[in-house]
Order: C-alpha cells, then sequence, then structure tokens
C-alpha cells in the first residue's frame, strides 16, 4: 500500500502540475469587456474526474490507509485543486484527516467548473446533517430552536443586530437587558479615544464592568459580512444582476462593489432586509450558545486520563484503529463517549487483532 500510495501522489502532483487546457470561448457582444462572466456562463460542469483524468477508483477506502497516508494524498489532491482555481470553502474546522480523505474521495465525480479566470468556490455541504459528506463535524444541523430563547430577549435582539451592524461591540446584561455600547475601533485603539476624550479608556467608568455577569456582540468580520453577501446573491431569481455580484465579490474591493450594485438596482430594500434578517439570526444564535454554555461542564478540564500506575496519558497517543474511522461512535460530540472508546482502544493497543462490541458502521 505504501508504494501504491507513492504511485497515486506522483500520479495527482503530475495532473496538477499540467492542468487542462484554458477553455476555449467566444464571449457574447454584451460580455466583451467581462470575460470572466462569460467563462461563467459558458464553461460546461464537468466531473472532477472528467478534468483530471484520474479516476475514482484509483483510491483507496480510507480504512485501507494509515497515519500520514490520508494527509499526503489529502495535499496532493489540493494541489489539484489550485491547478483547477478550485477552492474547498466550507469544510468545517478541525476537520480530522481521515474523514476529510474520505469526504474529497467519494466526491471525485463531482460536477465542478474549470474557471482559469475567476476561480470556483467548491461547496460540499448539503445543508442536511443526514445528507452532508462533512457529518458530524459540519454546522449543517445545528439551528437552534428560537422557542428555547427567553421571549424578553425579542425586544433587544433588533437593537443589537443594528448596533453591531453601525460597527458598535455591545455588552448585554441578561438579567436586566441593560445595554451599553461602544465603538469597535475605540477598543481596538485606546490611545485614539484618550487623544479624542482626554481620558484613558482604563479610567473611563464603563456600566458593563459592574454587571455580574454580561454578553458580548461584536460586529461582525469580513468573513461573515461577505458570507451573508454570497447568501443574498445566491439566492437572487435576476440571472444578470447575480453575475455581477459574484463578479464583485470575486475580484478587488468586493464590499465597496457589492453595494454600489445594490445601492442602484431595485433590489436595495430586499437587500437590507435581508441583511437585518441574517444579523438578527446571528444574535440570536449567540444568545442561544451563552444561555446554554453555563449549564455545560467541560469534563476534559477537570479530569484526566491515567492508567494503573497512576501515569497521565494523552489521549492523541492513542492509536486509531481503522475500525474505529469508520464506526458512527467516532469523535462524537459525547465526552463519556469519547472516553469508553479512548479506554478501549488503550487496553488494546498492542494487540495484533482490535475488537470493539459497541462498533457501528457508519
Amino acid at each position: 500500500m505504501k508504494r501504491y500510495i507513492r504511485q497515486l501522489i506522483q500520479d495527482l502532483e503530475a495532473v496538477a502540475q499540467n492542468p487542462p487546457p484554458i477553455p476555449y470561448i467566444e464571449p457574447p457582444s454584451h460580455l466583451e469587456e467581462n470575460p470572466d462572466i462569460a467563462e461563467l456562463a459558458l464553461v460546461p460542469f464537468k466531473t472532477i474526474e472528467e478534468w483530471t483524468g484520474i479516476s475514482q477508483d484509483v483510491f483507496p477506502e480510507m480504512i485501507q490507509l494509515e497515519g500520514g497516508q490520508w494527509e499526503k494524498v489529502n495535499e496532493a489532491i489540493f494541489k489539484v485543486f489550485e491547478s483547477l482555481h478550485l477552492e474547498l470553502v466550507d469544510a468545517p474546522f478541525g476537520l480530522p484527516p481521515e474523514i476529510l480523505y474520505e469526504v474529497l474521495t467519494t466526491n471525485w465525480d463531482y460536477p465542478v467548473q474549470y474557471l482559469p479566470l475567476s476561480g470556483m468556490d467548491l461547496e460540499l455541504c448539503t445543508g442536511d446533517p443526514m445528507t452532508c459528506p462533512y457529518g458530524e463535524y459540519c454546522n449543517c444541523g445545528d439551528d437552534f430552536d428560537e422557542e428555547e430563547i427567553p421571549n424578553r430577549f425579542n425586544e433587544v435582539i433588533p437593537i443589537i443586530a443594528e448596533n453591531i451592524d453601525a460597527g458598535l461591540v455591545c455588552y448585554l446584561n441578561p438579567d436586566t437587558l441593560e445595554m451599553e455600547d461602544i465603538p469597535q475601533h475605540i477598543l481596538n485603539d485606546p490611545k485614539e479615544f484618550e487623544a479624542t476624550t482626554g481620558v484613558s479608556l482604563e479610567e473611563e467608568e464603563l456600566k458593563h464592568e459592574e454587571w455580574e455577569s454580561f454578553f458580548v456582540f461584536e460586529p461582525l468580520d469580513s468573513t461573515e459580512s461577505f458570507n451573508i453577501m454570497e447568501q443574498f446573491a445566491k439566492n437572487l431569481k435576476d440571472a444578470r444582476l447575480k453575475a455581477k455580484l459574484y463578479h464583485a465579490l470575486n475580484h478587488r474591493k468586493p464590499f465597496a462593489n457589492f453595494n454600489a450594485l445594490i445601492d442602484n438596482s431595485k433590489y436595495r430594500e430586499d437587500w437590507f432586509s435581508f441583511k437585518k434578517q441574517m444579523l438578527e439570526n446571528h444574535v440570536k444564535q449567540l444568545i442561544f450558545e451563552k444561555i446554554n454554555e453555563d449549564s455545560e461542564i467541560c469534563l476534559t478540564e477537570i479530569h484526566g486520563f491515567y492508567d494503573d500506575d497512576g501515569t497521565k496519558i494523552e489521549p492523541e497517543s492513542v492509536p486509531v484503529p481503522g475500525l474505529c474511522v469508520i464506526c458512527s461512535k467516532h469523535r462524537v460530540d459525547d465526552w463519556e463517549e469519547n472516553l469508553l472508546c479512548l479506554m478501549n482502544r488503550y487496553d488494546q493497543r498492542n494487540n495484533e487483532d482490535f475488537n470493539c462490541g459497541a462498533y457501528e458502521k457508519i
């Protein structure tokens, strides 16, 4: 298998060094000044298998690989993606390499466009936790239940959403619903605050510092704002404006160009309503997380994992058999379940054959 994997990696790297010929496109007259939009409209969708000439069948099953083999093949695949101007944009943070390998290879027949001018964002999440290739690592099934948010927060959610959109950091007292708003640039640059007011920010009496507890809501970062814009464009039924918005988002000054297009379109109010709803959903999600995090006990910080001699065992040092990789209980979001699995793997770490009575195939 080691020899086979070396050859497979060489084949992938060869494809990465020799990408397909650039598709010939004759832009329509109205798109001559925007060849990337013409490319987006006219380049056909083909599977990754078809674009590369590498069959999906050449990839071994996940359980046939071990150790660093997953990572090495993944790296070679991403070199191929780079040559095709593909970018996997929705892989969850912390996705184990063996799961990433499974996702990449089982989606080798995924239809994509080869767009040398603008590139293509590859999104594999289906939005349905039952079918999403990322499985339990994806947050597509983490929609919160609004009924679990106390009604008393309803009056402050729109205010917080409006404030963070205006660049304010909002502090909320969860008991009294009192709020304090501070411009983010002041918190990021206390010297500017002192130069403007003559008072040090450390000397300023801030209300939230007197509260027993508070929630903090910060303005969206650029990635979060970009995602909202991209989602609006994706849902837009006006194909012409959609293409222009995608073009703006994938080139220089995406925020300014996106807003300029929206401001001069009939969808200006639709955009404001959409952004307002997305910001309010963001605030609701944060409130939901904050009111629930206090009830969760991080057992990993309280306990450790020790052998019979009292020596602490680092979980990362315990080998993971192939049987575990394809088990539905592997790396689940359940501390006690993970501990039982860890103990079982540790007890059998030196056994030639690994057995588990709790095994359930994915």
